[in-house]
């Protein structure tokens, strides 16, 4: 007869199987082991606009969502996060305010808090930015700008350029949004060799400002034009073997929040032969397919895209959906998209998967952990910021309707930055 400790033993060991088995099949990676998920946390910034950058730590085994520190400061909307390239403690967030501006802070690992190290006032409306070096490039939504700014890996934060656009004609197809510049995201190619660019979308004017970099300086050298009334918002880059097999193809994605599309293009970076960056559409594709332009139109509010995101493997892309409402009944209250698409490996060309509940209304912003595994979504209107758990093989969120990894964070959340 069998035993009761031996049939015991064998239960436990399936249920410690089935709980590593559903965070993917990547085992062989030490920090999917069970030692990682029994005893490792990962801590996430979530930026508001009530003044708060809250740090939240997730826990992979026991799938709880925790804050465990806010940093506060009056009439600050820290509507934009990002880490230092080769400094993992140092964080950088803009004001999207009056005025604007970006400000350095230093994350203590033991503590688990954000310490201010400096402030660069700039141009009111600071909605995003990379950096490059020493140089961190930002974008002025309502202050119609790009502005430029010197730092290090102290942190230490001082203004170098700005420079503020008009519209060259009258406003565009949409009146409301498009009635002056309005810069929107920095976004950097490094991967050519004969200098690096940034590509700023201007959802006001329906273009792409490309800026070439040297050193701590910028240059505006062209601007490209997108179609009539589609907004640009935010683009992503990414890398991927051409038809022939012999050549690196860069296909840059961009999402277009007025018209909710997202449209691929090839890029054909500066080269002895051209002085210019060449982006050829490949092609433009709904981010909600199942509402006809008219039906979007007559939706209050009117849905829009926002945030645009690569899987780790490049075989997956996602934009978020704001006011969409597609799953009115959902198990934990109503909720928005992100749509999900599967890109081509060879052409670039992306194929739409589905609909994923984004975890409530208003999506702003979403990220994803870089082992793949795990998504995290900051939810404008219900003061939430969710955790999914992702199929590395479909794309797809797991267990959206039998699971909340939910924390309530005041303040409209914006910004959600993985920090591990």
């Amino acid at each position: 007869m069998v035993g009761i400790d031996y049939i015991r033993r064998l239960a436990v060991r399936a249920l410690a199987t089935q709980k590593v088995q559903s965070l993917g099949d990547d085992l062989e990676n030490p920090r999917y082991s069970s030692n990682y998920l029994s005893g490792q946390d990962i801590l996430l910034s979530v930026g508001t606009y009530g003044g708060d950058i809250s740090i939240l730590k997730y826990s992979p085994y026991n799938e709880k969502l925790t804050t465990v520190s806010t940093y506060h400061e009056d009439n600050f909307q820290a509507s934009w996060q990002i880490i230092h390239p080769t400094k993992q403690t140092l964080i950088y967030s803009v004001d999207e305010g009056n005025p604007g501006g970006v400000v350095s802070f230093n994350l203590d690992l033991e503590t688990e808090r954000l310490s201010k190290i400096a402030r660069a006032d700039g141009i009111n409306g600071t909605v995003s930015m990379i950096i490059h070096d020493d140089l961190l490039i930002s974008a002025a939504y309502t202050g119609h700008s790009v502005q430029t700014f010197k730092t290090d890996q102290d942190g230490s934060l001082s203004n170098l350029e700005s420079f503020t656009y008009t519209l060259p004609n009258a406003p565009g197809p949409n009146k409301e949004r498009q009635e002056a510049s309005h810069p929107h995201q920095v976004a950097l190619d490094s991967q050519q060799t004969v200098g690096d660019y940034a590509v700023v979308p201007d959802l006001g004017a329906d273009l792409l400002r490309i800026y070439l970099i040297d050193g701590t300086t910028i240059r505006e050298t062209q601007q490209i034009a997108v179609d009539p009334g589609q907004g640009p918002r935010h683009g992503v880059f990414v890398s991927m073997p051409s038809l022939s097999g012999s050549e690196v193809r860069r296909i840059y994605y961009l999402a277009n929040e007025l018209q909710n599309t997202v449209t691929a293009y090839e890029v054909t970076p500066f080269g002895p032969q051209s002085k210019d960056v060449q982006f050829r559409k490949i092609k433009a594709y709904s981010t909600l397919p199942h509402l006809s332009p008219a039906q979007q139109a007559a939706m209050s509010p009117v849905p829009n895209a926002a945030e645009i995101a690569i899987s780790k493997d490049n075989r997956f892309l996602y934009v978020s959906n704001r006011f969409d409402r597609s799953f009115p009944n959902r198990a934990f209250g109503p909720s928005d998209s992100i749509a999900l698409f599967e890109i081509d490996s060879h052409t670039g060309d992306l194929k739409f998967v589905k609909l994923l509940e984004a975890g409530g209304p208003n999506p702003r912003h979403f990220s994803l952990h870089s082992s793949g595994h795990f998504a995290a979504v900051a939810l404008q209107d219900s003061n939430t910021t969710v955790v999914f758990r992702v199929d590395p093989k479909s794309g797809e969120f797991i267990a959206t309707d039998t699971q909340n990894i939910a924390v309530t964070v005041p303040g409209k959340p914006v910004c959600v930055t993985w920090l591990q």
